[in-house]
């Protein structure tokens, strides 16, 4: 299985580009975001997440692990493949994406091309429930700010201690009236 790609940017495509590794060119499929900073003859080196359908192949690639997890979590909603995937990472930053499953805010995914308003609603609900499933073991601060800040970053991805420890820190930064947005993004400085 590939797991990381470095080589020369040798075309981009409408939702891919090609990276050329020794002369063997790899078709991976990447955000818009990721697209629009490349320059051709360019390095690039990307983690893969290599998936395997029945007739096909994809090679997905991201600047970093946290992309990576947000695409998995989003794969994993019934529904939803490799290009709506792709869609809301093209469309909405980690920290927006965050703070939508946090506050169960649809219409920031309804702005993603491909995404209508049944969608986004069982994006959500899929992901908030998948956190909570996993949860279950954690004392949370009764505030529900907190309480959604934190299902927003572990449903990322992030590990529950490590949310929990940034949240402690965040909390003692900001106080336990900070929006869910300062608290989310407080967070992520305190975990990387």
């Amino acid at each position: 299985m590939i797991a990381k790609l470095s080589g020369t940017v040798d075309s981009i495509l409408d939702d891919s580009v090609i990276i050329d590794v020794n002369g063997v060119g790899y078709q991976v499929f990447i955000s818009s975001k990721l697209k629009d900073s490349l320059v051709l003859g360019a390095t690039l080196s990307v983690k893969i997440f290599h998936i395997f359908k029945q007739e096909t192949q994809y090679l997905c690639g991201f600047e970093d692990e946290q992309e990576m997890n947000v695409f998995k979590a989003l794969l994993g909603v019934h529904g939803i493949g490799v290009k709506s995937a792709m869609s809301v990472l093209s469309t909405l930053s980690i920290e927006e994406f965050a703070m939508a499953v946090a506050s169960q805010d649809s219409t920031a995914l309804n702005r993603t091309n491909g995404i209508g308003k049944k969608t986004a609603e069982r994006i959500l609900l899929e992901l908030k429930d998948k956190v909570l499933t996993n949860m279950k073991d954690i004392k949370l601060p009764n505030n529900e700010n907190v309480n959604d800040a934190v299902l927003g970053l572990v449903s990322l991805g992030y590990q529950k201690h490590k949310v929990l420890k940034a949240m402690t820190k965040t909390l003692q930064t900001l106080g336990s009236q900070a929006s869910i947005n300062e608290l989310i993004v407080n967070c992520l400085k305190e975990i990387n």
